[in-house]
């Protein structure tokens, strides 16, 4: 079976994409450690957006 240019570069670029997110993920997970998220850490589900003022300190802007 003999497969056109264009379906050759869609098989590389899907194969990279696959390749790249499998490291992202692997980072991730070495990042964390073999416990998961630390317990000082937010939830998985938490997201918060904060900005450091002037005077150093952390001000929480929201939280989801």
């Amino acid at each position: 079976m003999k497969l056109s240019i264009e379906a050759t570069v869609a098989v590389a670029v899907a194969m990279a994409f696959a390749i790249l997110s499998m490291a992202v993920i692997a980072q991730e997970q070495g990042e964390r450690g073999a416990g998961g998220l630390n317990p000082g850490s937010p939830r998985a589900s938490e997201i918060s957006l904060s900005v450091q003022t002037d005077s150093g300190e952390n001000q929480l802007l929201a939280q989801y």
